[in-house]
């Protein structure tokens, strides 16, 4: 019986593990907290130490992380008990964005002007380098949370700190490329449309959204240059009329609802493949999408939720597959930080994008949150 080791908890990868007839263990509450401070400068010694007391003389057969806090520690595990996958220098690659962007740049990709800020960094010399708006980052973050895009040099000075990744602002198109590796090849890859920015996505994109063979291009070269060869990515990149330029990458599956969106367009289960993939086996995957699948994030505006209308019109829009409200009446919610909040969702399954997105933005306008101030 082939046993699993999930660092980080996500349930549909639990259920993926049965339905493969696996055992699996989940070390999630108190070493994740461990992987925050790691994340920040500490270790993971504490996710290897728990991971040797689950098994004792024992070794798992896999072990995989679902989530970014994750990523560190799962490689640090793999290591610990020669396990194939990406390993830890290669996982700070993909989980610091600082080390991230010295790595692409050193390979010659394609990226955003960045600089490093210090604690003797001005905002005046963020502007004088990188113009504005600029945008400045928490290297370690996911799902646009620590991320500031500044207008003015007062904006700056207010986000300024130092360790930050600050970066040029790219006017471009976003986009990301969700590839499956085995043995440092591509088996499969996927391309997703932002419809909205954190809030709202297409799977498949259009094969008009930028210049294909160049995005496969760019994501094979970010691969080799990061050391990622087996697993899913989650990759963002930006469309100019120079060509595709790389954002930042993720060694995990995507959150934002888009492997159930993946899942849906291609008629296949991808958290299956991720599971099979670090188990070291080849899974069978689709030629072409069947159909288009989108997501819009529901999430009222900070305050206290007083009232919610519109939900039972929008489920009746034609092609909403699902649509689930998590938010109550009378629940306080703070400021959205990042894609990883959410209060539910609408889920559109169409024969064409056009009819995808619309679907989408209809369904969406139904619905109103009234808001009370906190």
């Amino acid at each position: 019986l082939k046993e699993i080791l999930f660092v980080g908890k996500r349930q549909p990868a639990i259920e993926a593990a049965r339905a493969l007839g696996c055992s699996f263990s989940v070390q999630d509450v108190e070493s994740r907290s461990e992987q925050a401070t790691g994340a920040f400068g500490g270790t993971v010694e504490a996710s290897v130490a728990a991971a040797k007391k689950l098994y004792h003389n024992a070794t798992p057969s896999a072990v995989l992380a679902v989530a970014e806090g994750a990523v560190p520690s799962a490689a640090a595990i793999r290591e610990k008990f020669g396990l194939q996958g990406l390993d830890p220098e290669s996982a700070q690659r993909c989980h610091n964005k600082l080390t991230m962007k010295k790595a692409v740049v050193a390979a010659g990709i394609p990226c955003a002007p960045w600089l490093e800020t210090a604690a003797d960094t001005t905002p005046e010399e963020v502007v004088e380098r990188l113009g504005l708006p600029v945008v400045l980052k928490v290297p370690i973050s996911s799902g646009g949370r620590g991320v500031s895009l500044c207008s003015s040099v007062e904006e700056v000075a207010a986000a300024l700190a130092p360790g930050l990744l600050a970066e040029e602002f790219i006017a471009g198109a976003e986009m990301s490329v969700e590839s499956f590796r085995k043995n440092n090849r591509t088996l499969f890859r996927n391309h997703t449309r932002y419809l909205v920015p954190h809030w709202a996505s297409i799977v498949p994109a259009s094969e008009s959204l930028g210049d294909q063979a160049a995005i496969n291009a760019l994501a094979e070269r970010v691969h080799e240059a990061l050391g990622i060869n087996d697993g899913m990515t989650h990759m963002e990149i930006f469309l100019t009329p120079e060509g595709p330029v790389f954002g930042e990458i993720a060694a995990r599956p995507p959150g934002g609802r888009l492997m159930e969106l993946i899942g849906r367009a291609y008629d296949f289960d991808p958290w299956r493949a991720v599971l099979q993939l670090s188990l070291g086996e080849t899974p069978r995957f689709p030629d072409q999408a069947r159909c288009f699948a989108g997501v819009w994030m529901l999430y009222p505006d900070a305050g206290v939720v007083t009232k919610i209308s519109g939900l039972s019109e929008a489920r009746k829009v034609p092609q909403v597959a699902r649509l689930t409200c998590r938010a109550k009446p009378g629940r306080e919610y703070p400021a959205r930080l990042g894609t990883g909040q959410s209060a539910g969702e609408i889920i559109v399954v169409a024969d064409t994008m056009n009819e995808c997105e619309s679907r989408l933005r209809e369904a969406h306008d139904l619905i109103a949150f009234e808001i009370a101030p906190a």
